[in-house]
């Protein structure tokens, strides 16, 4: 299959993965993205991933597990750092024999060195497949440190737990000496490598920064650069490239911070750019996961040389076993702990089990398995056997670790950004008076009206807002109604036909699918598109400018027409509301109403118009701008009067920056702007 093609395919999966996990939130979306990558492999013609695990070590899990260093809380770790060591080192090297001597009895025509090799992969946690599990759940800190602590350093047991494995089954010699050596070598040996490369890469830059010749898109592209690089010399020196690239990290998050204009904008280019990276090979990850689960699949299934039944029940067998070692060799660390500090065993029972069910596996344990020679007897069925196990604990810590922990929820107490918005709009309201400026004003004005209401609706409940989208959806309906009713019987002419369209584009947009029957509203998506499409038809002969033109001013009688059938449909609406009393929230209820009659209320001042085409209307930045400064004014005046603490201030200063940031940015003049104007001129 052609590299573009496998390009484009991941693109698609990916795209379509994020689209199904927005409006299906309670599906993980790992697990969408392992079944897509699964059925891609069946669905796609060809599509087939000869994985490189070196390739993949280098370009994938390395720059996730630097960035994973470069957030991780090194304090924390280092706190409990005796049980990181322990996870990292002891429990994956008695997994590996626990689970090697378990499957060669099980299946004793597999040679005991191929089964200590899937124990080797399936050793270690994987961090990427353990944080996309936890990161949704109300884990205690402690918890979460210990088990990024443990993914972050056991690949390196666990690679050469493997390599002496294969090096078994190939030549037949052991030596756990060597075995011991090698692994003090190689993590000794990458701590080094990671120090020094991190030191490399400060030392360039401070020169770069002396002579004045640096800049924040060479700085991040060196960042970006470093995991790779350490990776690469670490392998080459054989020695853990994966502890190098870690280090890295760790070294890379903790130089001398300076607060200047430079670092400022590094910050923020940094934690862009490293969002996407992140988020895009976490995904992929997960992909591969699912193409390579086919591609192993296949091959077993049609040999004929393997009894099926047996296979399963070993592969179900070593999942649970993956899970009690843990648990066991966990609750004898803890048990040795309680006794020195004198406390119950029971205290420590709740973290062992979070921890156990942590432990899941991911692409790591498949992309090492592949490292087995081809040469190696049965090596498909020693592929397929560590990769169903991955996948089952994947599976296994998805469905227990929720029923072990809540899911996280977010503060959703506004009243006091509320508070700081309204005493915004009420300076913007006396600044109005005296300017000549008076629509910009009401526009901002009304801006922050619609943050409040999104501040109002997103402290409520679920519950709540699910009723909230429904109504929106029963009001777009009654818009759509009405309006196509009046346009048939003549009420309404073409020009407020077409704006009356572009306002329902607004309440679609306000409408989040997740909470509302999908088929509903795309119909009614659909219902809007084809009526535009039909009027767009009707008037095909007239030319571009009388359509363009017939969209913008409207005379005294169109306008008359819009309001009429805008009132008629405020009066369907209210009366839909009133309706429902008793079926919905009271309040829910009375929020609409009031937002309708204040619609109605603008409309009658003449400046609904241009909100709804703004689009064509003056820039309004200026007044932004100084919203934003009174936003800032009134944090700093909360922040000084105890009303909120430094966190929150900072937090809403945070809010308030981006806001200005994307306000200041040059944008690109709008397509429709300039054929108007075009236009217009075309008129003079």
């Amino acid at each position: 299959m052609h590299t573009v093609t496998i390009v484009i395919s991941f693109f698609i999966v990916m795209i379509l993965s994020n689209l199904i996990f927005r409006l299906y939130p309670l599906i993980p979306a790992p697990a969408i993205q392992i079944v897509m990558g699964f059925l891609a492999g069946f669905i796609i013609p060809n599509f087939v991933i000869q994985l490189d695990s070196q390739v993949f070590l280098a370009l994938i899990i390395a720059p996730l597990l630097f960035r994973d260093a470069q957030l991780i809380d090194v304090t924390a770790v280092l706190k409990h750092r005796k049980l990181v060591l322990y996870l990292a080192f002891v429990v994956v090297f008695i997994t590996v024999l626990t689970l090697g001597y378990s499957i060669h009895s099980f299946l004793p025509f597999l040679p005991l060195a191929a089964c200590f090799a899937i124990g080797a992969s399936l050793g270690p946690t994987d961090v990427v497949a353990a944080s996309a599990v936890t990161k949704r759940l109300d884990f205690p800190k402690r918890v979460q440190t210990i088990i990024k602590g443990e993914g972050l350093i056991n690949d390196a047991s666990g690679l050469i737990s493997f390599k002496f494995a294969i090096l078994a089954l190939t030549t037949g010699q052991f030596s756990a000496t060597q075995a011991g050596i090698a692994l003090l070598t190689s993590a000794l040996g990458g701590t080094l490598v990671g120090f020094m490369i991190a030191l490399l890469n400060r030392w360039l830059n401070s020169i770069l920064e002396r002579i004045d010749a640096h800049d924040s898109k060479g700085y991040l592209l060196a960042e970006i650069f470093l995991p790779f690089l350490a990776f690469y010399v670490a392998e080459e020196l054989h020695i853990s490239g994966i502890i190098a690239a870690v280090v890295a990290g760790v070294m890379q998050a903790r130089r001398f911070r300076k607060v200047t204009l430079f670092d400022a904008q590094l910050d923020s280019l940094t934690h862009t750019v490293w969002d996407m990276i992140t988020s895009s090979l976490d995904a992929i990850v997960f992909i591969i996961l699912g193409i390579e689960l086919r591609m192993v699949l296949v091959p077993v299934l049609t040999s004929g040389s393997y009894p099926l039944l047996p296979i399963i029940i070993a592969i179900i067998l070593a999942t649970l076993l993956l899970f009690a070692t843990r648990f066991i060799v966990l609750m004898i660390y803890y048990w040795y702990t309680s006794k020195k500090r004198k406390k119950p065993l029971k205290r420590y029972a709740d973290d062992a089990i979070k921890i156990t069910f942590s432990g899941v596996k991911g692409t790591v344990s498949i992309a090492t398995i592949l490292l087995i020679p081809e040469s190696v007897a049965h090596r498909p069925l020693i592929l397929f056997i560590s990769a169903f196990v991955t996948f089952l604990s994947f599976i296994v810590g998805m469905i227990i670790l929720p029923l072990l922990a809540e899911a996280k929820e977010e503060t959703k107490n506004h009243l006091v950004e509320i508070s700081i918005l309204d005493d915004v709009i009420n300076e913007l309201v006396e600044s109005a008076k005296d300017s000549r400026k008076k629509t910009n004003y009401k526009r901002v004005i009304e801006n922050y009206r619609k943050r409040i209401e999104e501040l109002i609706i997103d402290s409520e409940s679920d519950t709540i807002k699910k009723d909230l989208q429904e109504l929106r959806l029963l009001i777009l309906q009654i818009e759509q109604d009405g309006l196509e009713k009046a346009y048939q019987i003549g009420e309404v002419s073409d020009k407020p036909y077409l704006f009356y369209l572009r306002y329902t584009r607004e309440i679609e947009r306000m409408i989040v699918r997740s909470f509302v029957s999908n088929m509903q509203y795309y119909f009614l998506i659909l219902r809007r598109l084809s009526l535009l499409i039909l009027y767009r038809m009707k008037h095909f002969q007239q030319s571009q400018k009388q359509l363009v033109m017939r969209s913008r001013h409207m005379s005294h009688e169109e306008r008359k027409q819009l309001r009429s059938v805008f009132f008629e449909n405020t009066q369907y609406i209210l009366d839909a509301l009133e309706n429902l009393e008793g079926v919905y929230d009271t309040r829910l209820l009375d929020f609409l109403k009031l937002q309708r009659i204040r619609q109605v209320q603008m409309l009658h001042e003449q400046d609904f118009f241009a909100r709804v085409i703004e689009i064509y209307s003056g820039s309004n930045s200026d007044e932004l701008l100084q919203g934003y400064y009174l936003e800032r004014k009134f944090i700093f005046k909360y922040e000084k009067d105890g009303r909120i603490n430094k966190r929150e201030a900072r937090a809403l200063r945070q809010n308030v920056n981006m806001l200005e940031s994307y306000t200041l940015k040059e944008q690109p003049t709008n397509i429709s702007t300039t054929i108007l104007e075009y236009l217009n001129r075309g008129n003079k």
